[in-house]
């Protein structure tokens, strides 16, 4: 394995997975679809698709292939990356299993958190903790190099306080 096109992967898998938990979160609020369907109504839009089918596109992400979605992102946000500078093998293992470890991670963050739960977390670091479980469950990465790369893609993405939590709680688990 090339450790660059490993790494090039974790960012795609984190934007792939951030893109699913911000779409099923913004699914979630109703308000969002009345409104939409007032303002197709308000302009007379007979090729406004409805608002149910929006919903339900954003539930299941952009696409409903994953291939599609992956090639999307990569080349929307990731063009300067050559082909085999991407592990799309981790890409393959890891993305599908997004919604299988979501609910679980949760469970986990929650029962070592102090100040607040997992779901008043940033949304990048939430995602961070999914991509380490994930990692870990599947790939069975050691623990040094996974919080190493959680911890940087947590400085990169998130905020000031984001690398600091992911390792506190981190630890918390492990210990």
């Amino acid at each position: 394995m090339h450790i660059r096109a490993r790494i090039n992967a974790r960012k795609i898998v984190l934007l792939y997975f951030y893109e699913r938990y911000f779409l099923s979160e913004a699914a979630a609020h109703e308000q969002l679809f009345d409104d939409m369907d007032k303002i197709a109504k308000s302009l007379d839009d007979d090729q406004a698709i409805s608002s149910k089918e929006v919903q339900q596109r954003m539930e299941s992400g952009y696409y409903s292939d994953l291939d599609e979605e992956i090639a999307y992102i990569v080349t929307q946000h990731f063009a300067q990356f050559p082909a085999d500078e991407i592990d799309y093998e981790y890409i393959r293992v890891m993305a599908p299993k997004f919604d299988l470890y979501k609910q679980e991670v949760q469970e986990k963050v929650d029962s070592v958190a102090v100040s607040f739960g997992y779901k008043d977390m940033d949304l990048i670091d939430r995602v961070v903790f999914v991509l380490w479980y994930m990692e870990r469950k599947e790939l069975a990465t050691p623990r040094e190099i996974v919080l190493n790369e959680m911890i940087e893609l947590a400085k990169r993405y998130g905020d000031e306080a984001s690398a600091k939590l992911i390792n506190g709680i981190w630890h918390k688990l492990l210990s």
